[in-house]
């Protein structure tokens, strides 16, 4: 065998390796390829039915007093079930789930009693405060009348009037953004699985020992496993990209939340693949050389499991409306994660792309350099 073929040869035992392995396997194709779709699709479907639930499974309120006209005419506006009695006859027919939730009444303080337990808890409660605002701005617009006032113009001094000038769906934004943290973490433990069994794995079976001895350079044996980790990422990654996409392609014409969904672009599409490619390496040569300083297979996994959680914070992040610029381009897995996000909606500004992706490979030089010195030296087997 030639010396130059040595490096693809480590690459193919590796990937065999891996194909062998179960628990790789599953992490790299069937995780991303069904579970986080159907999981996905099942809690944005859930979403979608509470937030487009009709009133009639929330509508049914106590009124633990006896309510005037004026109330029992916003109550019809509202088209809410009136259901009276007592406080505690009322008490027993909410703790039977027989109405949503009750108002009391007692010296001029209304007091609801809803619970957050209930699926439709916060809908019922807001129905409850428009009703006694309702209510109030009745006995309001009765006072101005008797004092021989107008209430529009008391009310309506001002007018406010919005426009959502962003021409996006705030909840299908938000919902895209959690995307690239579902795959992300796909990625990440397919490369930690891959890692732990290339390094840990063969160090606890004698066969690391043995491929060290073997006349092999370094740079074979690191880049053979480096590539192979790269690739596993990868079709995790993709995969997963894939899969989580095409979940929310089909919401788009099914549920009212996400429908007129953008399609991604060509351009879009390249520049994730692009970006996969680029977080694998650098993951990869993070996973290995974590996982090669481990003295056994489960000293490795615990040590590498923090990685996992890494991608939650620019999830937070990307939830509260971080945007991506070229100070978070240059910080590791949240500049991939904002980026990604960015890519899904076609809005992704291209200096930060580049930023993005050269501040990644400089950190994989990094992590590499560590890992090709960890090799060289006798800790790579008596860690």
């Amino acid at each position: 065998m030639k010396n130059k073929g040595m490096m693809f040869e480590i690459i193919k035992k590796e990937i065999r390796d891996v194909i062998r392995d179960k628990k790789t396997l599953l992490m790299m194709i069937v995780i991303p390829l069904l579970l986080y779709p159907l999981m996905f699709g099942f809690l944005l479907t859930i979403e979608d039915s509470m937030m487009n639930a009709d009133e009639s499974e929330y509508n049914k309120i106590g009124f633990a007093f006896e309510t005037e006209k004026a109330f029992d005419t916003v109550i019809e506006e509202l088209e809410i079930q009136k259901i009276t009695g007592t406080e505690n006859e009322l008490k027993e027919k909410f703790d039977n789930e027989e109405i949503d939730a009750y108002i009391t009444l007692k010296d001029n303080e209304f007091t609801i009693y809803y619970t957050e337990d209930n699926t439709y808890g916060q809908a019922t409660l807001q129905m409850a405060y428009e009703l006694i605002e309702g209510y109030k701005k009745a006995i309001q617009s009765q006072m101005l009348t008797a004092e021989g006032l107008i209430p529009d113009e008391i009310f309506n001094v001002y007018t406010v009037e919005t426009k959502d000038v962003s021409g996006k769906d705030a909840y299908t934004e938000a919902m895209l953004g959690m995307v690239p943290t579902f795959i992300l973490m796909t990625t990440i433990l397919t490369a930690i699985f891959a890692a732990i069994d290339m390094t840990a794995g063969e160090k606890e079976r004698g066969t690391l020992e043995t491929l060290l001895t073997f006349p092999l350079k370094t740079s074979d044996i690191i880049g053979g496993k480096f590539i192979a980790t790269t690739i596993c990422a990868v079709v995790s990654a993709v995969l997963g990209f894939m899969s989580m996409y095409g979940v929310l392609y089909y919401l788009s014409g099914t549920l009212e939340s996400f429908k007129g969904m953008e399609l991604l672009t060509g351009k879009s599409i390249i520049l994730a693949i692009i970006m996969f490619i680029v977080f694998a390496m650098l993951i990869s040569a993070i996973a290995i050389v974590m996982a090669s300083r481990a003295k056994s297979f489960k000293e490795a996994q615990n040590s590498t499991q923090p990685l996992a959680i890494v991608p939650m914070i620019p999830m937070f992040l990307s939830m509260m409306g971080t945007k991506l610029d070229a100070t978070l381009a240059c910080i590791p897995f949240v500049n991939v994660n904002l980026l990604l996000s960015d890519i899904m909606s076609n809005t992704v500004n291209m200096q930060y792309f580049m930023i993005t992706m050269i501040s990644n490979i400089v950190f994989v030089f990094i992590v590499m350099k560590a890992v090709f010195k960890l090799f060289k030296s006798d800790k790579i087997l008596f860690s």
